[in-house]
C-alpha cells in the first residue's frame, strides 16, 4: 500500500520529474539519432521534465506507481534502420531509466557519509523513491499499449493505429490511470519487477 504522507508525496513527485526527464530526452535523442528530425522540430529534445510531463502520466506516476510521458511523435519511416528502430527507441529510453536507477545506487553510499542526519536520510529516501518509481516506469513503458512509449511498436506494425491513438489519447490515458489506481498492472507485473529490482537495487 502506497504511503501517502506529505513528506513521501514530495518524494514521489521529485523522483517522477527526473525519470521523466530522463525517459523523454532519452526517447526523443535515440529517435533522433536514428534519422527521424521530428522530436527536434517538436522540442523534445530537452532534458527539461516540463517538455516531456503528459499530466495524468505523471499524476499515474506519483500515486500509482504507473507513469509514462507525453508522446512523442516518432516516423518509423524517418528511422535509418527502418522500423526495427521503434524497438531500438523503446530499449534505449527503458535502460537510461534502469542506468539513473544503478548510477544512484553506486554513489548513495558515497554521498550520504558527507551530509548531516536530516538531509542524509531525506536523500537516502528520495534515491529508494527513484529506483522503485524508476523500475516501474521502465517496466511499464515497454508495453506496447498507449499511452505508454512502448505504443509506437504498435503503430510501427499497424500504421493505421498510431492516428487512433493521438485522437483519443487522453481516454486512454485515463483508463490506464483507473487500472493503475486499483492496483492491477502492479500485482500482474510484480514477478518481473522483483527480478529487475534484484539486480538494479542494492539493498
Amino acid at each position: 500500500m502506497t504511503d501517502f504522507t506529505l513528506q513521501q508525496i514530495v518524494l514521489r513527485f521529485c523522483a517522477v520529474v527526473l525519470i521523466v526527464g530522463v525517459h523523454g530526452i532519452v526517447v526523443a535523442a535515440t529517435a533522433y539519432a536514428l534519422g527521424d528530425p521530428g522530436p527536434r522540430y517538436d522540442g523534445r529534445l530537452k532534458l527539461n521534465p516540463l517538455a516531456h510531463v503528459d499530466l495524468i502520466g505523471f499524476a499515474s506516476g506519483v500515486l500509482f506507481s504507473i507513469g509514462w510521458i507525453k508522446p512523442v511523435a516518432i516516423d518509423p519511416g524517418a528511422l535509418r534502420i527502418g522500423r526495427i528502430g521503434v524497438v531500438v527507441v523503446i530499449a534505449a529510453a527503458a535502460l537510461a531509466v534502469l542506468a539513473l536507477v544503478v548510477a544512484l545506487q553506486i554513489i548513495r553510499p558515497l554521498v550520504l557519509p558527507l551530509l548531516d542526519d536530516t538531509t542524509s536520510t531525506l536523500t537516502f529516501a528520495l534515491i529508494e523513491n527513484i529506483g522503485q518509481l524508476g523500475i516501474w516506469f521502465a517496466l511499464v513503458n515497454l508495453i506496447p499499449l498507449p499511452p505508454f512509449t512502448g505504443s509506437h511498436l504498435l503503430s510501427a506494425l499497424v500504421p493505421r493505429t498510431g492516428e487512433l491513438m493521438r485522437r483519443f489519447h487522453i481516454y486512454f490515458a485515463l483508463l490506464i490511470a483507473v487500472i493503475a489506481a486499483t492496483g492491477v498492472i502492479t500485482r500482474v507485473l510484480d514477478p518481473a519487477y522483483r527480478m529487475v529490482a534484484s539486480f538494479v537495487l542494492r539493498n
